[in-house]
């Protein structure tokens, strides 16, 4: 595609906008109108429009998740840098969806922190595979028992083992990028469908695929302190707007 005689394409820092702005949406719907709101007539339908558009966010986020893991030169930082985030979320996320602190319920940062171990775990594991099929089920199934374990019984992080498969699905296609992609949304739509206020409502998120479609590795601006402190500074003002309200 040709844009003023020149190749469009979309940069990393515009696909983290896109997730940064979508997971805002949804969070005002989840944490301000469904916290302050009757849920019924106008303002549900207002509601579900905002949580369809947050669809668009996660997938994106367990995306980088790869392409970081793949890109950036200390996977142990990497690693480090989620976990104190995932840490220094916690507060502002339970305020912002439970009032208190809640240990009963995590936030998505510590799903994608395990995503990102399952994958490193995979990895390394792979190597002594030698293009063994088995072998390579077998490491991914291994792979996966100890995060799966922590996130069962002791996280329940938003997204739960639902969200690690996810970042497992796009790694092993990652040469594949848009079917990676579309499958893990794909999955994530049935899976979650239960829980969700209509089926297949995480389908929405392939409309992603649009901007990934243009999407080739290109850095652009390189934002990081503000995509990690969005996180937590904006549940923490969403979670100030909102006991405003009810007081």
């Amino acid at each position: 595609m040709e844009l003023r005689g020149e190749k469009f394409e979309v940069t990393a820092f515009q696909l983290k906008m896109l997730a940064v702005i979508t997971m805002l949406i949804d969070h005002i719907g989840a944490v301000i109108l469904e916290q302050s709101f009757k849920m019924q007539g106008d303002v549900w339908h207002f509601d579900l429009f905002l949580r369809c558009i947050g669809r668009l966010a996660f997938p994106l986020f367990a995306f980088f998740i790869v392409e970081g893991f793949h890109y950036t030169h200390d996977r142990k930082k990497y690693a480090l840098r989620l976990l104190i985030l995932a840490l220094l979320s916690e507060y502002p996320f339970d305020i912002a969806f439970s009032g208190y602190v809640d240990f009963g319920y995590a936030n998505v940062i510590w799903t994608l922190l395990l995503g990102l171990l399952t994958i490193w775990t995979i990895d390394v594991l792979f190597r002594h595979c030698h293009g063994n099929i088995l072998k390579e089920i077998l490491s991914v199934v291994l792979a996966c028992v100890i995060p799966v374990a922590i996130e069962l019984f002791l996280l329940n992080s938003d997204y739960t083992i639902y969200g690690i498969a996810a970042i497992v699905i796009m790694y092993l296609l990652r040469k594949h990028k848009l079917i990676g992609f579309a499958a893990a949304v794909i999955w994530l739509a049935v899976i979650m469908t239960p829980m969700e206020a209509f089926p297949m409502m995480e389908a929405f998120a392939l409309l992603d695929l649009i901007p990934l479609y243009f999407y080739h590795g290109k850095q652009g601006r390189k934002w990081r302190p503000f995509f990690y402190a969005f996180y937590p500074v904006h549940l923490f003002v969403l979670a100030v707007i909102l006991k405003a309200i009810l007081h």
